[in-house]
């Protein structure tokens, strides 16, 4: 999993033409690092990069996260789902696996 480091590498990292997971994480969150592990290891043909939010702080803001982890899901730069604090890996495969059936 690509670690991004700032906005720019993020709003860049995003404009895939195919699906891309970020994990937005805290480097103090407990739970985010086993987040970021599994979406690594379950979802290893899709782009996948974590952010950690306490080292760009605008991205907490302009982007409406209050809590983490959020896992969200891009695609040519638009956010299509979001998935906050309590999900399943299994709800976010099959948001992929409905974006791979149009594209």
């Amino acid at each position: 999993m690509k670690e991004l480091d700032s906005k720019e590498e993020f709003e860049s990292f995003i404009q895939n033409k195919k699906p891309s997971i970020v994990v937005f994480s805290t480097h103090d969150c407990a739970t985010c690092k086993p987040v970021k592990d599994k979406i690594a290891s379950r979802f290893k043909d899709i782009d996948a990069a974590n952010i950690y939010l306490d080292d760009v702080r605008e991205l907490a803001g302009e982007l409406s996260i209050f809590n983490v982890p959020v896992v969200c899901i891009y695609l040519e730069g638009k956010e299509l789902y979001r998935f906050i604090r309590v999900f399943s890996l299994d709800k976010i495969e099959e948001k992929i696996n409905r974006i791979m059936e149009f594209i």
